[in-house]
């Protein structure tokens, strides 16, 4: 068997025909497959993201009041370094390098 082969796995499913009739008017049959795996890998990493913005939120509600301020006051501490570092970054972007 094929490496490509084995990358891979043949499904069928089973869809509504009115929506299989609006797919094969845009989508050429030689991109379905490509098409799904793009639809469907794009559901999963919303989940994926979804369970971590939970995660998160847990995380943070149990925290005190104490330790999200020192967080908050850090934060504030990092912004205008943060600032600089974009301005390098985006002046880099645009072919120029950092003032030297």
């Amino acid at each position: 068997m094929s490496r490509l082969r084995e990358r891979y796995a043949v499904v069928s499913v089973s869809l509504p025909r009115d929506l299989v009739k609006r797919a094969d008017a845009l989508i050429p049959k030689t991109r379905r497959s490509r098409v799904i795996t793009e639809m469907l890998t794009t559901f999963l990493n919303s989940i994926s993201r979804k369970k971590l913005e939970r995660e998160y939120a847990t995380y943070y509600a149990q925290r005190s009041v104490r330790d999200a301020q020192e967080e908050r006051d850090l934060l504030n501490e990092w912004e205008l370094s943060d600032e600089e570092a974009w301005a390098i970054l985006e002046g880099a972007s645009r072919g120029r390098g950092p003032a030297r």
